[in-house]
């Protein structure tokens, strides 16, 4: 299989890619040229990786990706991400590596706050599993990267 971009799909070990994920991301450029593509765009793209509490005694591991190009918005878009906008009050104060644009992708991973340890292990796992075929989207690599760190 090749990338939009023409190169060869390269085998993965990932088990995120023994599954349909695999297909998904073909359709997309691949993980370098989407990295590079960022570079010349001059594009800080992060993630940020934190546990939120909801109202109705409800968790959620949220992924929030900052300043992704328009592709891999799209291709985040194809996995379940949701482009969001950052309140006003958020605007008001932002951390280094968040860019003035006010656009970023986010991921929700819901379970009870009085869920089997097990499922909350296996969740952390499925987290730490999409942060590695997102990693070689990123400029920077794993160290665009953040857990418990707020983008705002």
């Amino acid at each position: 299989m090749t990338h939009r971009c023409g190169h060869k799909q390269l085998p993965s070990t990932s088990a995120f890619d023994q599954h349909e994920a695999r297909f998904i991301r073909a359709a997309f450029s691949c993980p370098h040229c989407l990295a590079e593509l960022a570079r010349r765009s001059m594009l800080d793209t992060r993630v940020f990786i934190n546990l939120h509490q909801h109202a109705a005694g409800g968790l959620a591991f949220v992924i929030e990706v900052a300043d992704a190009s328009d592709e891999l918005g799209e291709l985040l878009a194809s996995t379940g991400y949701h482009s969001n906008r950052k309140a006003l009050e958020q605007m008001a104060s932002s951390v280094r590596g968040v860019p003035e644009d006010d656009r970023f992708w986010r991921k929700e991973l819901s379970f009870a706050s009085d869920a089997d340890p097990r499922q909350v292990v296996a969740m952390i796992e499925h987290v730490k599993l999409e942060m590695s075929w997102l990693e070689p989207y990123l400029p920077l690599g794993a160290e665009a990267i953040e857990y418990c760190t707020f983008p705002i």
